[in-house]
Formats: structure tokens, sequence, C-alpha cells
């Protein structure tokens, strides 16, 4: 839940703020413009809005900046969303006996090839026996890993040379044939196999492998890490697919999005991405920046904002709640309030570019803004005003939680405080209580809180499974490192959760996503409440971008940053 800071502005304290913001931007653009000129390089300026810790699998990443240093065994096209094979060959076949599969048994075995002279970035060479050793990190029960489905589903790995990689599979998995860096990763033995040998995972998890001092197979290679704020990488001479045709990257992290938009209206960024920039300033740039051909502004709708209310609380287990909730919400007229109507409320966790969502969209139960049903249902559920106004059931128990977000998210705090009196309105009493982001994501308060949460995620289908599905349930064991964060425990859905990994065909696999959505909207894990946009401002020059339609591990805009260019 990443998290944006941003005040909002009158155009003269925007005007006077873009002023102090270009003065101070000036001295990295002397920088920028000095180097460029000593080296006749094309150079690239990222704004990225999510400070991460590194680039691994654990702790927090960030797609798009891995996507940089890093590579799979299969890519994605994030427009398409048809997977490539990358430092694989080509991707394991039936027809070519590549990828066997056993019904009865249901096991699979997958091979896959290595493109000859596979290298790191740092030169070495980059084989088959890097990836198994990537398996056997990844599978240690004392790794925090976030999403541990690939890698429990594996049997074995043999790698009876550098370049195959046979993987034995101990289930049905559809995604087996174009395994993805966010899935499986390969990691340097040359680097982390004597400290992952020692047993000391303390001293592996905080190696400074993960960010100062990162080797991966990505189109760059790093060259400063600048302590996650300023990353400075350039074009990788390895690379498999060849060397970027620019040649060096700094990826800067402005955690403040007024400064993002000044940094642009002042010529000092070529890209932003994420929300790095909040929705007014999109608009801005659309009306100062586009209009005057200096640049393009992609917006579309890839996540969605949610409210979960806390799978611990006694207040929230009886479902009338949760739907009276929603009820109460006149989201239509907060998004019209916050986002001048751009942004669609949500019923259910489905991109509309997917095949199955005319289906799921009839089959799911919808929560119009209904003051007088969402009474009702809290009526029904045992609860009636007490002498404050504030309801109160049987037991004694006020209808009274904390409410929290990531602190300094503009949008998310503004509707944060628009639900806070839709519920007051019906006697419900949320007590705001929002954390900076690298608390909220600490591991001693990320993925649980003991009332609601606002918060977001991505609307990928092959992703559910980690998002919705009971094993992912975060706890002390796995340092609460897991994403399903709802607690939501329906054998049903994860019954289909785990069907839909399996190999089925697709117009079997649309009927189970129609099911979980009928599911979904019946048991509300979470609370839908709208589409989250993503604007890229694209400056005139850079050539190649193209903007994703769904968000997740898998879909990077930076996908294909070898063929992007400056002119």
């Amino acid at each position: 839940m990443a998290a944006r800071k941003s005040k909002s502005m009158t155009r003269r304290q925007f005007i006077a703020h873009t002023t102090l913001a270009a003065l101070s931007l000036g001295v990295s653009r002397k920088i920028d413009s000095a180097y460029a000129a000593q080296t006749g390089q094309k150079r690239l300026v990222i704004l990225g809005g999510r400070r991460t810790a590194g680039f691994a699998n654990h702790g927090r990443s960030d797609t798009e900046l891995t996507g940089l240093v890093d590579a799979g065994l299969a890519g994605q096209n994030p427009v398409t969303l048809e997977r490539f094979a990358l430092l694989a060959e080509e991707l394991p076949s039936v027809k070519k006996g590549t990828w066997k599969i056993d019904r009865q048994k249901k096991t699979m075995l997958t091979v896959y090839r290595l493109r000859p002279g596979l290298k790191w970035s740092d030169g070495k060479p980059h084989t088959a026996h890097d990836f198994k050793f990537g398996w056997e990190v990844h599978r240690h029960p004392e790794f925090p890993l976030r999403d541990r489905l690939v890698p429990d589903l594996i049997e074995k790995i043999e790698t009876p040379d550098d370049r195959t990689i046979a993987i034995h599979w101990k289930a049905l998995y559809n995604e087996a044939y174009a395994i993805q860096k966010q899935q499986l990763r390969a990691w340097p033995r040359h680097i982390l196999q004597d400290v992952f040998r020692s047993g000391d995972m303390k001293a592996l998890i905080n190696h400074a492998y993960w960010n100062q001092k990162f080797v991966g197979s990505g189109p760059y290679r790093l060259v400063d890490w600048g302590g996650g704020a300023q990353i400075e990488v350039e074009a990788n001479p390895y690379y498999v697919q060849g060397k970027p045709k620019i040649e060096r990257v700094t990826y800067k992290v402005v955690e403040d999005s007024n400064t993002a938009l000044s940094a642009v209206l002042a010529g000092e960024a070529d890209l932003t991405l994420r929300d790095t920039l909040s929705f007014d300033g999109a608009l801005i740039l659309k009306e100062q920046w586009e209009a005057k051909k200096l640049g393009a502004v992609s917006i579309r709708p890839i996540t969605f904002r949610w409210l979960n209310l806390s799978g611990t609380n006694p207040l929230f287990k009886d479902v009338r709640v949760k739907r009276a909730l929603l009820h109460a919400i006149d989201r239509n007229t907060m998004v019209n309030n916050i986002f001048r109507g751009v942004a669609p409320i949500i019923h259910f966790p489905m991109s509309p570019f997917r095949k199955a969502y005319p289906r799921a969209d009839k089959a799911a139960m919808k929560y119009e803004y209904n003051v007088d049903r969402a009474k009702q249902l809290l009526s029904e559920a045992g609860f009636s005003p007490g002498a404050d106004g504030i309801l109160v059931n049987a037991k004694g128990e006020r209808m009274e939680f904390e409410f929290r977000t990531e602190a300094g998210s503009r949008e998310d705090e503004q509707a944060q405080a628009i639900i806070v009196d839709y519920w007051k309105r019906i006697g419900v009493r949320a007590l705001i209580k929002n954390l900076p982001p690298r608390v909220f994501n600490s591991e001693e308060f990320r993925n649980r809180w003991p009332g609601a949460a606002l918060g977001g995620q991505n609307l990928v289908v092959e992703e559910w499974a980690e998002r919705f599905h009971s094993a992912g349930t975060p706890t002390a064991e796995n340092r609460w490192s897991t994403e399903s964060v709802s607690l939501w425990q329906n054998p049903q859905a994860d019954k289909i959760l785990d069907e839909l990994n399996t190999i089925i065909p697709e117009s079997r696999a649309i009927d189970l996503q129609v099911e979980f959505i009928r599911l979904f909207t019946r048991d509300l894990p979470y609370l839908p409440l709208y589409y989250r946009l993503e604007w890229l401002a694209i400056r005139n020059g850079v050539t190649g971008i193209t903007p994703r339609i769904e968000s997740g591990g898998q879909n990077m805009n930076t996908w294909n940053m070898h063929l992007w260019d400056k002119v």
C-alpha cells in the first residue's frame, strides 16, 4: 500500500512551490547535463513513488525497479498479457515434449533450456545451477518470501548440465510453462551460496547483495544504490535481449507528489511511474504540459482500493455488518469528489479487460448506497443506538473501532475522512489512526489491524490465490509477510483457487472465476471501493513505453526497457 505525500494547494501556492522545487532540483539537472555532455550517453530520469528495501522477493520491493536489474525465465507483455521466453530459449511445450503432464498422478515435468552464454551483470556465468539454488533459498522456511506458491509446488529441480532446468511438480499448475521472476528467481551462487550453506539465515536476509551490491540479469546493472532514494543503473552489456539503447538511468524516489509534479514541469524528469503523481497533478500535466506537446499523460484503472474489516475483531463476524458498512458509503459521490468522476467504483476484484468480466458482473452481489438498508442490516445483526447514538449490541460491544491507512496518501486520506462521516450517520464511530508508510509496512504492523484498514491490491486473476486463499494468511510464523490479509476462511473459495492454478480449459477457468466472484461478493472479505488509476507522464522524445492494462508483479511498464530510446 504505497503512500503519496501530497497536500492540496491553490494555483498560486503551486506556482510558488514549482519555482522553489525547480531551484532545488536545478543542482541535479546540472549534474545530469554535465554527465551527458562528458560521456555523450543517453540518460533517462525516472521518478518513482515507492521507497523499497531492495530488489529481492522478500521485504518491500518495487516491480518496476526490480525489472530494470533482473529478469526471469519468462516475461509478460503487460498490454496483451501474453507470455514470452526471456532467459529461457523457449517456453516448455506439451507438443515438443518439454512439458509432460500426468493427469492421473497430478504431477508434471517442465524442462527449460537457458539461452547460451548467459551471464550475470558482473560477467560471471549464469547457469541452471543458480536457478536451482534460488529455489532452495525460496523454499527455506526461515526465508521471509511473500509468495510461496511456486516454490512449494515444486518437488525437485534437476540440472543435468549448465543450461538445462528440469522442474518436477507436485501438482498440476497452469503457469508452470512460463515462470517469471516474481514467482521464482535464480540467485548468484558465487555471491550467496556460502552464507546460505552456513545456515545463518539472518545474515542471508540482511546481506548487502539484496540492495547495495545487487547483481542481476536484467537490462541494466546497479551502479549506486543511493540508500534506496536515488538508484543509478547503467546498460548491462550482457543482457540476453541486447544492450539497451539508453545507456544510463537514474531512478529517483520522490515521496511528495507536488515535488514530482514540479520536477516534470521543470523538465527534470523523463518518466513518472506508479502513483508518483497525485490525481490533481496528473490533470495539471494534461492541462499545462500535454497541451503544449511537451509530453503525454496516460491514465488507466489498473488496481482497486478496498476496505478490510479485521478478521480477528468480533464486531465483524456477522457478514450483515460488512454489508451494512458498504451500503452506508456513497461511493459514486465519493469518487466524484476526489477524482472528478474519472475513477469508477468497483464491485469485485477483476479487470474489465478480462473475458470473464461480463459474466462475473452479472453474478456479483452489489451494494449500492442505501442508508435504510444499512440500518436494517445492523439491526438484524443485533445492534441498536446507545445513549450517545453509537450502536451497541446485547453484549455491550460498541460499534467503535480504529481505522488505518498509510499517512501521507492524499487520496486515501480523503476517502477515509469521507467514509468516517458516512459511517457516523448510521451510528458507527471509526477512529482514524494512520501510520507512516515505513511503520505501516514494518514487521510490527504489516498486514494486520485491530479494526478497519483502507488499502489496495492489483486485479490480476493469476494472483488471486496469494491474495485470497486461506493458506496465505499472515502469521507470526511467516513474519506477517503473506498477503491474504482478510483472513477469509471459505473452503469453497479455496477449492476454486486451487483448481484455477491447475491445467484446465479456458471455459472452465472462466466458470470458476465467475463463481469465485459470486462467493467474494457474498462474503465480502474486502469491501470494494473504486478502481485506482495509474498515471504515467512520458516526456516527449522518449519512445517505446507501453502503459500496462493491469498491475501486479507480472505486468511491468518497464518490461521492454531495452527497446526504449530518447531522441
